[in-house]
């Protein structure tokens, strides 16, 4: 039997926190990569992201350009490949024909359900040996620099 734990190359020492946090960003987005690309619909990091915002009622276009934080065009051809592939529809808005209202299919909402279900339990498996108390000391620190971040970003 191969000991795929002794193939692995020893982790890079992190010496500030800035490191640790630009490796940790790197490295969860990867396992987050494979995990929503395994799914029996596989998804993109965008697309699930998409997905999730129409869910949560972001559902024009202009909203999730926003959110996003990328152009019209660009948000408009991701959701242009979510209608292709029956995971999305988009219709005229009842209040103004010049917007195009977006919403779920029904595989839509379940290629939805299968990545919270697989991203909750990564979670899940990624915080299972760190004891409740430190989750609840870190994660105050994690929102701030969350909102930091987001700040950041609404300024440029």
């Amino acid at each position: 039997m191969v000991d795929h734990d002794s193939l692995r190359p020893a982790p890079e020492p992190v010496a500030t926190l800035g490191e640790v946090l630009l490796a940790l960003g790197g490295r969860l987005t990867r396992l987050q990569t494979e995990i929503l690309a395994g799914l029996g619909q596989p998804l993109t990091i965008r697309q699930y992201r998409i997905l999730s915002r129409v869910d949560a009622g972001n559902t024009s276009l202009t909203s999730l350009s926003k959110l996003a934080r990328r152009n019209l065009s660009t948000m408009s051809q991701s959701v242009d490949k979510l209608v292709q592939q029956g995971l999305l529809t988009r219709k005229t808005s009842e209040s103004s024909r010049r917007t195009m209202q977006l919403a779920l299919t029904a595989e839509g909402a379940a290629a939805l359900d299968a990545g919270n279900r697989a991203l909750a339990k990564f979670t899940s498996e990624l915080t299972t040996r760190m004891p409740q108390e430190l989750q609840d000391q870190i994660l105050p620190a994690l929102q701030q620099l969350f909102t930091d971040v987001q700040g950041d970003l609404d300024d440029r």
